[in-house]
């Protein structure tokens, strides 16, 4: 069982287990958007820039609502992401 923090910040309780890492690989990815839409937890968003293949890429700017079900890596056609903790 994972060490779980609990912060109290007004009325809100937020819970937080260990760090993960998600990382992307704006190479191999084509922009797809399958992470971005069927992550449960909305992890991802899209970047600004785009690519060298022109295309934006997801960010795991959430990655601390992020609940190790690697869906994302699992589902990505393109083996773009990793997630490790």
């Amino acid at each position: 069982m994972a060490d779980v923090e609990v912060k109290k910040d007004n009325y809100l309780v937020i819970g937080k287990t260990e760090t993960v890492e998600i990382s992307v690989d704006t190479f191999l990815c084509k922009g797809c958007g399958i992470c971005v839409e069927l992550c449960p937890r909305k992890v991802f968003e899209w970047s600004r820039e785009l690519s060298e293949k022109g295309v934006h890429y997801p960010i795991p700017v959430h990655a601390d609502k992020c609940v190790k079900c690697k869906l994302c890596e699992l589902l990505c056609p393109d083996f773009a992401i990793a997630v490790k903790w």
